[in-house]
Parts: C-alpha cells; sequence; structure tokens
C-alpha cells in the first residue's frame, strides 16, 4: 500500500486560487465547475429555489469564530507501518489509496456506507475528487489527514470518499447541488447528504484554520452538526427542495423535443463565430479551456472551411495554442487549459481525453490544408501518448500530474541558467524562436513560441535542441501517472490513433489503435457482454456508464473504416446494441446516464458538452457510424430520435450541445431530403436586431449601436439589473475583430410588474426593448473591415413559469472610415 500511496502523490492538478476552476454557467453569472461549461441548465433553477435554503446558509460563519486547526502526528509509526487504516485499502483508484491511511474512517460508495448512515441516523460527509486535483491533495494534506479533525468526522458522520473519474454519475449529480446552492464549483467537491443521499450543505476546499471569508473545515464540521441535532425539520427541507430541483434538471425532460433542420445548425454555427476571440485565438476570455468541440465543427466540411472567415478563426486558434504554453513546447502534448487568454501559463495536468480530441484537431487542419504545421503538431501529440501515456499492453493512462514535490509545474519550468547551461552557445538560436512567460508565483517561466513562422522555418534546427532540453529534464523528478484505464477515454484514445492512420498512413499508429482495441474488449468487457468502466492493477471494476459504451463504439468504427478489418465492425454493433439495451429511454428517446439499476436520487440524462462531449452526443454519432458502414436504416432512426429528444434544448442553449449538433448535421447531409431540411420549429421567443450608425464608424471616436429585442406576448425577460440577485439578468456583450478601446452598455429601465404565483414585483422587459453600445475602435482599424459580434443572454419567463436562460448572437460587417 506505500508504494500504491508514492504513486498518488503526484497526481494533483487542476486548481487555482481557491481549487475551483472556471466554466460559463448560469446566465449572467460564473458559476465554477472543472470543465462543465454545459451547465446553463443550473441557471432557471437558481431563480426557482426557495429562499428557505440560502437565507438558512448564508451568513451563518459571519462571526469570527476563531477555531484554530491542530497540527497531526505523523501518520506513521517508528517502523515505518501506518498508524492508521481505513475501508479505502481495498480499492484500486489512486485517487481513493491517497486516503486508505488517514485517520478519517473513510468508506467508498456503497451499501455498507449507506446502510450505516441510516442505521446510526448520522449524515453523509461526501468528498468527491480526483487523482490530478491540487486543492484535493491539499485537503488530504492539511485536513484529512490531522487526528483532531478526523476525529470530528468520525464522530459525527459517515464519511465516504469519491474518485469522480470512476463514478461520474455521483460527481454529476452532488456538483450540480454545489453549483446550486452556492453558485460555483470545484474539487474537492465537499457535500453534507442525509442518510438518504439528498444533499443540504455543500462546499469545495474548505482549510484547517479559518481564512477571510472562509470557515475552517472543524467550524463548518460542528455547524452541521448542530443543525442536524437541533434544526433537523429545516435541514430535512432543504433537502428535499434541493434534491427535486436536481430532479428537474436531471431528468432530461424539461424542454420539447424538436425535429432536427438546417436552421439548427445554422443558429449554432453563428453563436459559436460570435465568441471568436480575434486577438488571441480561441473563444472568450481567461482561463482558456481548448476549444475542440467548436473548431470541429467549423472543419466538418471543406465547404465550410473554405469561408474566410471561418477558416481564420479555425487556424488562428490552432496556431495560437500550438505555440503558447499550454502546448509542452519540449515533450509535446497539451496540458488541460490556460490560466491566461494568451494561452502562455497553463495548469499543468495532461489529460488523455484532451491528447485524443487535439490531435484529431490538427490532423483534419492538416487534411484540409496540407500544411505540415499541423501535420508536425499531431505527429508531436501522438509521440507524446505513446512515450508517456501507453502501458505495456497498450492501453492508454488516464493524466499525467502537473505538481512534483508540492509544486505547481515544477516539472515544466526553465530558468535562463537552465536552458543556458544545456544549450551553451546555441541559446541565442533558441531564444530568436521561443519567448518565456513568468508564473504568477515562483520562479521559472513556461516556454512557448513567440514568432511561429520563425518556429517553423528553424524546425531542423530546433529540434535537436528540443531533444537536449527534454533529455535535460528527464533528470528531474517525475510526475507520476495517474495510470487506470478508462473505457470511455482509451475508445476517444483509439478513435485519434485510427485517424492518424487513415491521414497520415503510419502503421505505427494502427498498431497503438488496434492494441488497445484489443486490451478493451479483452479486459473491459464483462461476461453478460456489458463493459467495465476502469481497469487498473489486473482488476477491472464499476459497472459502465453510457459514456464508455459510445465512446469505444465510435473508436471501433473509426478504426473499422482505416482497417477494413470487420471484427472492429462487429464489436462495435455489439456494444452498440448493449448501450441501447442498458440505457434508453423507453419513454421519450435519448439515453440515460446510467443503467436503470443505478440506486442514485436521480437517473441522469443529459446533452450538454462539459470538458468531453456528450455521452448522448458521441452515440447519436457512432449510430449514424453504424447507419453508413452497414447500410441498416434502424441506427439512423435512433440517432433521430436522440436528436429530436435534445432539439429543444439545443435551440435555447445553442453553444451547449455543439457536439450533438453536428450529429444533426451529418444527418442532414445524409438525408438532404425536403423532410430533412423543412420548417423550422416556432420562432424564438425572442429576436434580435442590430441597428449601426448610418455613417461609417471612424477610428478612435466613440459611436453607439442598437441591439433591438422583440419579445413575445405573454413573455418576458428579466431587467438588467435584476429584482433580486437569484434572477438571470438581461446581458449584452461585444466582440470584435480589433480590440475595442472603449465599450459601455445601456441598459434601459424595467416594467414593474406583479406575478401573483410569486406573490413579487419584478422588474422586466416585454414587447420590445432596445439595448445600446457605446464603441470606439482602435487608430489602427482605420480603413479596415471586419466584425463586430453581439451576444444577448436572457431567461424568458411567463407568469408561471421561467425557460432555462438561453441566448441569441450575431455578427456584422463593418467597414470602417479611411
Amino acid at each position: 500500500m506505500e508504494g500504491a500511496r508514492r504513486v498518488v502523490q503526484s497526481a494533483s492538478a487542476a486548481r487555482g486560487a481557491t481549487g475551483r476552476e472556471s466554466a460559463r454557467g448560469a446566465r449572467g453569472r460564473q458559476v465554477r465547475g472543472g470543465g462543465d461549461p454545459g451547465n446553463d441548465r443550473v441557471g432557471g433553477h437558481l431563480a426557482r429555489l426557495s429562499s428557505i435554503s440560502r437565507c438558512f446558509w448564508l451568513g451563518v460563519f459571519a462571526a469570527a469564530l476563531g477555531a484554530d486547526a491542530v497540527g497531526g502526528d505523523a501518520l506513521k509509526n517508528a517502523d515505518g507501518s501506518w498508524k492508521y487504516s481505513n475501508h479505502l485499502v481495498g480499492e484500486t483508484s489512486p485517487y481513493l489509496l491517497l486516503h486508505a491511511h488517514n485517520p478519517v474512517e473513510w468508506y467508498p460508495w456503497g451499501e455498507e456506507a449507506l446502510a450505516r448512515a441510516k442505521a446510526e441516523d448520522k449524515p453523509i460527509f461526501l468528498s468527491v475528487g480526483y487523482s490530478t486535483c491540487y486543492w484535493c491533495h491539499v485537503m488530504e494534506r492539511l485536513v484529512f489527514s490531522e487526528p483532531e479533525i478526523a476525529a470530528q468526522m468520525n464522530a459525527s458522520f459517515i464519511n465516504i470518499k469519491v474518485d469522480r473519474e470512476e463514478r461520474p454519475d455521483i460527481d454529476r449529480i452532488y456538483m450540480l447541488a454545489t453549483q446550486l446552492t452556492t453558485r460555483h464549483g470545484g474539487w474537492p467537491n465537499s457535500v453534507f447528504l442525509t442518510p438518504d443521499q439528498e444533499p443540504f450543505f455543500a462546499g469545495t476546499y474548505f482549510p484547517p484554520e479559518s481564512l477571510p471569508g472562509r470557515p475552517s473545515f472543524p467550524q463548518v464540521l460542528d455547524f452541521i452538526r448542530q443543525r442536524w441535532q437541533d434544526q433537523r425539520e429545516q435541514v430535512l427541507q432543504i433537502a428535499a427542495r434541493l434534491t427535486t430541483a436536481i430532479r428537474d434538471l436531471e431528468s432530461g425532460q424539461q424542454m420539447a423535443a424538436v425535429p432536427p433542420d438546417s436552421l439548427l445548425v445554422a443558429r449554432v454555427l453563428s453563436a459559436i463565430q460570435v465568441r471568436y476571440d480575434a486577438i488571441n485565438g480561441g473563444f472568450g476570455g481567461a482561463p482558456k479551456f481548448p476549444p475542440s468541440l467548436r473548431l470541429e465543427m467549423l472543419m466538418a466540411t471543406p465547404e465550410r472551411f473554405a469561408d474566410p472567415q471561418v477558416q481564420r478563426i479555425v487556424l488562428h486558434s490552432l496556431e495560437r495554442m500550438a505555440a503558447g504554453g499550454i502546448y509542452d513546447q519540449i515533450g509535446g502534448g497539451f496540458h488541460r487549459y490556460a490560466t491566461d487568454a494568451e494561452w502562455r501559463v497553463p495548469h499543468f495536468e495532461k489529460m488523455l481525453y484532451n491528447q485524443a480530441h487535439l490531435v484529431r484537431l490538427y490532423l483534419r487542419a492538416y487534411e484540409l490544408t496540407g500544411d505540415d504545421r499541423w501535420r508536425w503538431v499531431a505527429e508531436d501529440i501522438f509521440r507524446f501518448v505513446a512515450r508517456e501515456m501507453t502501458g505495456p499492453e497498450g492501453a492508454f493512462y488516464s493524466a499525467l500530474d502537473a505538481e512534483t514535490e508540492a509544486e505547481e509545474g515544477k516539472y515544466y519550468l526553465w530558468t535562463a541558467r537552465d536552458l543556458e547551461n544545456v544549450l551553451g552557445h546555441e541559446i541565442e538560436l533558441f531564444w530568436s524562436v521561443y519567448g518565456s512567460a513568468a508564473m504568477p508565483e515562483g520562479g521559472g517561466g513556461v516556454l512557448y513560441v513567440k514568432t511561429p513562422s520563425a518556429e517553423a522555418e528553424l524546425r531542423d534546427r530546433m529540434e535537436p535542441l528540443r531533444q537536449r532540453l527534454l533529455a535535460a529534464r528527464a533528470e528531474r523528478l517525475y510526475p507520476l501517472l495517474d495510470d487506470k484505464v478508462i473505457a470511455a477515454w482509451n475508445g476517444m484514445m483509439i478513435e485519434a490513433y485510427a485517424r492518424g492512420f487513415a491521414v497520415l498512413g503510419d502503421p505505427a499508429y494502427r498498431r497503438a489503435a488496434e492494441r488497445a482495441a484489443d486490451f478493451a474488449l479483452q479486459h473491459l468487457r464483462r461476461e453478460d457482454g456489458g463493459l467495465w468502466r476502469v481497469h487498473r492493477l489486473g482488476i477491472s471494476r464499476q459497472e459502465a456508464y453510457l459514456d464508455d459504451y459510445a465512446f469505444l463504439a465510435r473508436g471501433l468504427t473509426a478504426l473499422y473504416r482505416a482497417t477494413g478489418e470487420a471484427r472492429w465492425l462487429q464489436a462495435a454493433r455489439e456494444l452498440s446494441a448493449e448501450m441501447v439495451a442498458r440505457f434508453w429511454d423507453q419513454e421519450v428517446g435519448g439515453f440515460f446516464f446510467t443503467e436503470a439499476s443505478n440506486a442514485l436520487i436521480v437517473r441522469s440524462k443529459f446533452a450538454q458538452d462539459s470538458a468531453m462531449p456528450s455521452g448522448n452526443a458521441v452515440a447519436a454519432h457512432a449510430l449514424l457510424d453504424l447507419a453508413e458502414l452497414t447500410g441498416q436504416a434502424h441506427y439512423r432512426s435512433r440517432a433521430v430520435q436522440i436528436l429530436s429528444a435534445f432539439g429543444g434544448a439545443m435551440w435555447a442553449q445553442p453553444t451547449a450541445s455543439v457536439h450533438l449538433t453536428a450529429a444533426v448535421e451529418r444527418h442532414l447531409q445524409a438525408s438532404l431530403s425536403a423532410a430533412a431540411l423543412a420548417d423550422a420549429p416556432a420562432d424564438s421567443l425572442v429576436s434580435m436586431r442590430v441597428e449601426l450608425p448610418a455613417q461609417q464608424p471612424v477610428a478612435g471616436e466613440a459611436f453607439a449601436v442598437a441591439v433591438h429585442l422583440d419579445i413575445r406576448p405573454g413573455w418576458h425577460i428579466n431587467a438588467n439589473p435584476p429584482s433580486g440577485d437569484l434572477l438571470i439578468p438581461t446581458s449584452l456583450t461585444l466582440n470584435a475583430d480589433w480590440p475595442l478601446d472603449f465599450a459601455r452598455v445601456h441598459y434601459p429601465i424595467g416594467r414593474s410588474q406583479t406575478f401573483p404565483a410569486l406573490a413579487e414585483t419584478l422588474s422586466v422587459y416585454e414587447d420590445q426593448v432596445a439595448l445600446w453600445a457605446d464603441l470606439s475602435l482602435p487608430t489602427a482599424a482605420a480603413g479596415t473591415a471586419g466584425y463586430l459580434r453581439f451576444l444577448v443572454q436572457y431567461q424568458a419567463c411567463d407568469e408561471v413559469r421561467c425557460l432555462p436562460p438561453a441566448e441569441l448572437s450575431q455578427s456584422v460587417l463593418v467597414a470602417v472610415a479611411p
């Protein structure tokens, strides 16, 4: 077990000053959550949650309580044996094994822990994390290793530890609880539940001692213990309301089914383009995650890619990512995301799924352009995966840690002296291509390419320098791997290698894909035909989820396309049949995330993309693959049912389900029938029109633009500012091909309207409303033309209900006066 502990301690990443990653969530506010940008659905329920829960919890720690964390003894005896062991010692997850010798009496999620909570009438403390989560490890070291804190936990709670990569179902449900109650999320996710698994209090990282604005974990434990003992009825009311909200969101039936059509595709493409960062590439501001699904959709057809604006968005983004510090300029492969808008300073964890996503993007760019720059990046990613993330039997490991010796990025950082010691007199040549971005804290810098054109021209001369630096870096303490084999992520990498062989013809890529596929079918296939989710230490375990079946089936169809070997197609068909039997919603279509036997508080069903495309989207693509490859219509019919089931949600939130929209486009292109391109669904409840000034704008001078909104009678949207901080305000965001020197949005005063069902008077917009923006373009824009991009975000409500937050977008070409 000691060896297992050493392996795990390297696995840490995905953090920030408060241990949270950023992702756009509820409209009009920033929801924190590690790579889950599809949580727009949360906003509507935030507005409807009763104030009972927020009034009960907000402000409870306003008084300074002054409790000090107590330092604990070392966790080992003098002879090196462990002082403590708990119920995690029999697990295989590196993350769970890290906690197996805490003084906390941890349980894995399961019947034993849940039954004990009911028998002893104790609340459950649920802690969810993963092996490359930096702040998860901080909490393990500073909080869960302290005997006195552990004694509090053991006395009053049943403590359950979950690896979110093994149990994404649990992670999803209780992350939603955290987002609903705190309006942010992240890991470690710390949630208190009733013995019936209903959440009533949530947070992320809690320190051992109180900090400004953040209570200590001992204070939280004492507070929850007292409320459970003295105010049980109120706690149970909160739990019931929160559980109802989660069930409403996760049931997958909030929006009406809408048949797929070409106007939906156009709407999504417009919404993607309006978010383009014309300065730095990608979309939006910091932190920046690689926009794999959006770029993939822009490159879906040669005809679309031929559009100069689309081509600029794609190639500019690919170039800036590959040149940035988010790309490991010495060893290859992408880090998970960048903390800055320029892609220069990353969080340093390397995830298998990022490599699979991004290598496909660069392969596609090479296919469409023939530019060897993109081929080189794809090959470099493959070299990294083969060297550092592939096991001896051909399966792919999950993640490479970000920290060594408890220091973020230490393995990857270079000082000027480090570089000079390795490169000697060639250092000037190196600096002619590369730059160094300073870390916010600590020494050393992150290498990035400051002149991509020079890098391409000097690549043959740069490569020996890179190899010398790689060899020197290999002498450092290596960040250890999370060597779990996850079915879904392996399916993604199988598809990537199969595409690599199809595009580049390198037989090594075919062998890599086939070895991994053989491993998956041998070690992750259950006797009953289903799949296991994970494999580690020779043990396969945990019933698989929709994602595992869908991604692996997609990988197998890609391997069949690349090789023509019938066994891969047969295996894909078998997995597809199992997927339908285990996850299909017989009532309204689409797939649930879990099997029916999964005994959680809700059976999730969703199509929003997160850090990865949704299982329903990948399943739709896999079924379309099988329809194309077999000619059997039932595969396409089921794919269309998925598209229809989530059609309303795609219309409401155009960029939340990009990969599923790509499946819509595939289906329409294959059909090319009048029925497929028929009438659009009912007009949107809100429509927009941009009004530009009659005269050409002059660079450096302010000018005004108006965005007119038409709202369907009987409906309204919230004014800005709204009547309460839980309501979603209507907002206007502007972006342009030039940096805007000045941009100020003016919102009109809302109309006060009383809603008897709510017993409230709210400030709203109805019928028609105009939002005005004052702009100024830089002097460098004089005599040029470019796009202004407008994004309106809102929530539509009638007298008794509110729909999920939605958005509208429009790009307008503007010619600037000379």
